[in-house]
């Protein structure tokens, strides 16, 4: 089967739909269906893709001429009445074409030929300039066409001898700004001065107006001079005597906004209330160093004070008038007159009404106390009229004037201190109950308070109680148990159910009495008990009499006592449970939280402890200790990469919640970088964040490889492929990302369809995303912040400014030779994945095809060689599989979107040239062996 035939059947076989139109003049022989007559005729076919339709466009010149040959041959039919004529053809039939006789080769229309006609071949020209230079072989080789000039009104502005321009010229310069050429020399008002003219600044009739003034254009001296690199600003303001403006605040728009003509010699002065100097300030505002009434020394006043040295001042200017300042300055009345010999308030005299004088003075005003005024004399205060205080004493009278009568800061009359009424001295070694007194002041009268007189007519034991100073009737201290060895020691004194007696004047303790003990040894017997036994038991009695109730009980087990199950083991239930004996019964403490009120009464709640000691901990919450994720019950995506894993742990008493916790993106091996894999490594809410929506952690975003291919121009360096591709998989979902109304700049999905949102990245050893459709494209471009690759920007990546006839590499001869078909191989060590040159399987027999991922290793050189250009670094300086593997989808105009770089079907390498734009189809067309890039306006790894 040929080519052609191979081509027809795959059309047919995938395009089961819709038509293919192939018209005359293709650009390869790959698509010359049907040949007659040496030239490619019109033949159309049936072809559909997928939901779409596809048309297939004209070419160049390389179609293979089939059929019939030229006009010679055996038989000839004589044309033009037998007459030779410049015509291709041999009119004479005598076996010579145009072998017109007497021609003059020299002429411009028949210039060493019969077809070499000078005078059409120059565009526009003078028929009378074009001259003809003959060939050294007149009627076979042709000679050389002149040009000369051009005719009227027609002029060669690129020097090709085409006068392409015509233009009516009416003046020798272009100095008018009218958007003519004026001087028909291709350039419009280029002798216009609109870096300079104010009448025309950076664009024609831009005036520089100014109110009441005259503009002038100014150039920044960067760029040419339009209207973002000029200004307009004011050159000067009109002025004439009696009518002047004047610019005040430096803008243009207002222009000179200040009428004002120059008084008092454009001096200012103060108190004219007059603009003398025009500057928009008066009196004090302005300046005001010409005027000599300001600057001079001054006082406030010319009396007192105020006319000291200490309280000059200078003349200034204040509320339009001349006055004196300055802050030392004095007014009159400005100080109150005191009383220091001067004349402090500057009315001509001297301590006259001070104001210090004449205040209180003295002491007190208390009775007998009185105060008086302060005077003033000879320039200093005396106080004049005042009674001063006196010695207090116990006279019912406040001698000393402090608000006390009879008291000096809280302290008596000297007259009422003391002791009074002392009695008689006690015998040696004797108490006595008699005392004396304290003087005291009563009512303005000095008493005696707190004497003791005598208790009793008679003495007691050491006692001299009737204060007669002698001791009389004395007991014997040797042997009374009342006085044992001293007066007044008891030996019974605190005793419980002891028996004392006094022996030699010491107490001697007996014994107990029966059924009592000594305890603490302090001979009291205060304990009354019966003794039981020497064990004690949990009874609550004292059984041995020790003074102490249930000591040493041996306890039992939790478990006997307690209510706690036998198979409760923990801590809480065991080691850490108390039993004692208390008021004659055993009582269990547990921890807190553990068998209350009690065991069998507790209620279990989520903690660490067994609240009810029942061997089973926290039953109460079903999911207890079960494994879980620290994103569990959030939306997608959750914790993203940041996702840990732990148990379910207490949260609160009848709650559980997990113990993992979010981590860390900087903890995580591969750091916080964001990447096309359909998770959210930076963990901030948002996977495979674009540029131009970063999320919230604006620092880490998908940045996707990219190679630059003009000033504000990058493309993906790879095909496009999903984020859960992988080397031998494309992944799943689809592109669509908007339908209906919600769409803005791109087509709408279907109706009906899921919007999956797949983003495109763009990454190495990737299975590439393939059986797309232009809207998808259309969207996800969009969603990445990007947008289709239009065919001029498609064609410019893949020819790498050579321009590259394919995407192959080194750019140069490389880029323009093609595939060799027979050994030994492929030519200059390159090949890229299409039908034609590149075997997926070698081994087998025939040419076997599939695609490969992104970028790989089976290919060689089969990349655009950016490298060196646009300071693409050395990993993006290779756009990969522009050519082959897959078609890839770019967009010439609405709903057309022309398929290039060939395929891994391709049977032709012709097809897949950067230029080659055979298949154009619209936005719902879908195959399988078509894939795209992206293309973006801004860097989007910044």
């Amino acid at each position: 089967m040929s080519l052609s035939e191979r081509l027809r059947a795959l059309l047919v076989a995938t395009f089961a739909l819709g038509a293919v139109v192939v018209t005359e003049g293709c650009d390869t022989q790959a698509f010359c269906f049907d040949c007659q007559d040496g030239s490619a005729s019109a033949t159309s076919s049936s072809g559909q893709g997928a939901g779409g339709s596809i048309s297939v466009g004209t070419g160049g010149d390389d179609c293979i001429e089939c059929g019939g040959g030229g006009q010679g041959g055996s038989s000839c039919t004589p044309t033009n009445g037998g007459i030779e004529t410049c015509d291709h053809l041999d009119n004479d039939c005598n076996g010579s074409v145009d072998d017109v006789p007497e021609i003059d080769f020299a002429a411009p229309a028949t210039c060493g030929t019969c077809d070499t006609n000078c005078l059409t071949k120059f565009l526009n020209a003078d028929p009378l300039g074009v001259t003809c230079t003959p060939s050294a072989s007149p009627g076979t080789v042709p000679g050389t066409c002149n040009c000369g000039g051009c005719s009227q009104d027609y002029f060669d502005l690129n020097g090709d001898c085409d006068c392409e321009y015509y233009c009516l010229a009416s003046t020798l310069d272009d100095a008018v700004c009218n958007e003519k050429d004026d001087d028909c020399d291709g350039l419009v008002d280029e002798d216009v001065d609109l870096c300079a003219d104010s009448k025309n600044c950076g664009d024609c009739e831009r005036d520089c107006v100014v109110l009441h003034g005259q503009g002038t254009c100014n150039w920044s001296g960067v760029g040419a001079c339009d209207v973002v690199s000029t200004t307009c600003s004011i050159g000067a303001c009109d002025c004439v005597p009696g009518s002047c403006y004047w610019d005040l605040d430096g803008d243009y728009a207002t222009g000179c906004e200040y009428a004002c003509d120059l008084t008092n010699g454009g001096v200012e002065i103060c108190g004219d209330g007059l603009d003398n100097d025009c500057d928009g300030k008066i009196d004090a505002a302005d300046d005001l160093s010409g005027d000599a009434n300001i600057g001079v020394t001054c006082y406030g006043d010319p009396d007192g004070e105020c006319a000291t040295a200490a309280h000059a001042g200078v003349t200034g200017c204040i509320a339009g008038q001349v006055a004196c300042t300055g802050i030392a300055v004095l007014l009159e009345n400005q100080l109150s007159e005191t009383c220091n010999t001067k004349d402090d308030d500057c009315d001509g005299v001297a301590d006259d009404s001070p104001t210090d004088a004449g205040s209180a003075c003295g002491v007190s005003p208390i009775f007998p106390c009185a105060l008086g005024a302060t005077q003033c004399q000879s320039g200093q205060l005396v106080c004049v009229g005042a009674i001063l205080p006196g010695t207090e004493s116990c006279n019912g009278i406040d001698d000393d004037c402090d608000g006390q009568v009879d008291a000096t800061a809280g302290a008596p009359p000297s007259d009422s201190v003391g002791s009074c009424n002392p009695p008689p001295p006690a015998p040696p070694g004797a108490t006595q109950p008699c005392t004396a007194g304290m003087k005291a002041c009563v009512g303005g009268v000095v008493v005696c308070q707190g004497a003791a007189g005598p208790t009793s007519p008679s003495d007691g034991c050491g006692d001299d109680s009737n204060c007669d100073g002698q001791l009389t009737n004395q007991p014997n201290v040797t042997s009374d148990v009342s006085n044992c060895g001293t007066c007044g020691n008891d030996c019974y004194a605190g005793s419980v159910h002891a028996v004392w007696s006094c022996i030699a004047g010491g107490c001697v303790f007996v014994a107990c009495q029966p059924g009592y003990y000594d305890l603490n040894g302090d001979q009291k017997c205060e304990y009354a008990c019966t003794y039981l036994q020497a064990q004690e038991t949990c009874n609550g009695v004292d059984d041995n009499c020790n003074g102490q109730t249930d000591e040493n009980v041996v306890a039992p087990s939790p478990v006997q006592v307690c209510g706690v199950s036998p198979s409760a083991v923990s801590a809480e239930c065991t080691s850490q449970v108390s039993v004692s004996c208390q008021n004659g019964t055993f009582v269990c403490s547990f921890p807190a939280g553990v068998c209350s009120p009690s065991c069998a009464g507790a209620t279990e709640i989520c903690d660490s402890l067994d609240n009810d000691c029942d061997g089973l901990l926290n039953e109460n919450v079903a999911n207890f200790g079960q494994p879980c994720g620290s994103d569990d019950g959030l939306p997608a995506p959750g914790h993203g990469a940041c996702r840990t894993t732990g148990t379910k742990i207490c949260n609160g008493a009848n709650a559980t919640q997990c113990s993992a916790v979010k981590a860390s993106c900087a903890s995580l091996p591969a750091g916080c970088t964001e990447t096309c894999d359909g998770v959210d490594n930076d963990c901030d809410g948002s996977v495979d964040e674009p540029f131009s929506a970063k999320g919230i952690d604006a620092a880490y975003f998908v940045k996707p490889a990219v190679t630059k291919t003009a000033a504000s121009t990058w493309i993906y360096t790879y095909e496009a492929s999903r984020p859960t591709a992988s080397s031998i998989t494309a992944g799943t979902g689809n592109g669509y990302v908007c339908t209906g109304a919600s769409c803005v700049g791109v087509p709408a999905a279907p109706a009906g369809v899921p919007l999956q949102a797949t983003r495109a990245c763009s990454v190495p050893s990737k299975v590439p995303w393939f059986n797309v459709t232009p809207i998808e494209v259309e969207q996800t471009c969009q969603a990445m912040g990007g947008h289709v690759c239009s065919t001029s920007e498609w064609t410019t990546a893949c020819q790498a400014t050579q321009p590259c006839t394919w995407g192959y590499a080194p750019r140069g001869a490389a880029c323009n030779a093609a595939w060799v078909a027979d050994p030994p191989g492929p030519s200059l060590g390159k090949f890229c994945n299409l039908g034609i040159s590149f075997d997926f399987d070698p081994v087998a027999s025939g040419t076997q095809h599939a695609l490969l991922p992104t970028a790989a290793s089976q290919l060689q050189s089969c990349w655009a060689d950016w490298s060196g250009l646009n300071n693409n670094a050395a990993a993006v300086s290779k756009l990969y599989d522009i050519t082959g593997n897959l078609r890839e989808v770019t967009k010439s105009g609405t709903n057309v979107y022309p398929l290039l770089g060939g395929s891994f079907l391709s049977d032709t390498e012709s097809g897949a040239t950067c230029t080659f734009q055979f298949y154009a189809v619209d936005q719902s067309f879908q195959l399988f062996d078509l894939g795209f890039r992206c293309c973006f306006s801004a860097d989007p790894t910044l």
